[in-house]
């Protein structure tokens, strides 16, 4: 391979592995300010990249009420943390903990699920770890 292509080469790679970072960068949440909500699930979206869930807040006035989305990570991951796909359904009330987006829209990056039965939904991007 001639110099110019490995230089044009490098530097493709280079620009693909900026944009997959990118992608997988958590720079729309604020991880320095946790937030919990309760509310009631109204639909799950399980389904690769990334699940979300659509959750209707207890809350009837002020910034929290509404609908909110939470994307969590993928299936892969919360099936390897022991999450199924009915761990949480349409209709299930929860406390939910996540990252708020920093354009102060409603939704954010979901951490934990604490349903009503106490039980806690987590997971983890690196295996063995909780």
């Amino acid at each position: 391979m001639s110099p110019k292509a490995m230089s044009i080469a490098a530097c493709l790679t280079l620009s693909l592995a900026g944009a997959a970072a990118a992608h997988h960068s958590n720079a729309a949440y604020d991880s320095d300010h946790p937030q919990t909500v309760q509310g009631t699930v109204k639909q799950v979206n399980w389904s690769n990249p990334h699940i979300s869930f659509i959750v209707e807040t207890d809350v009837k006035e002020g910034p929290q009420s509404g609908t909110w989305v939470f994307e969590v990570s993928s299936p892969g991951v919360l099936t390897r943390s022991g999450w199924t796909k009915r761990a949480l359904q349409p209709g299930d009330h929860a406390t939910f903990t996540y990252l708020p987006l920093r354009d102060g829209k409603a939704g954010g990056y979901l951490r934990k699920v604490v349903l009503q039965d106490g039980k806690e939904l987590t997971y983890s991007l690196n295996p063995g770890e909780q």
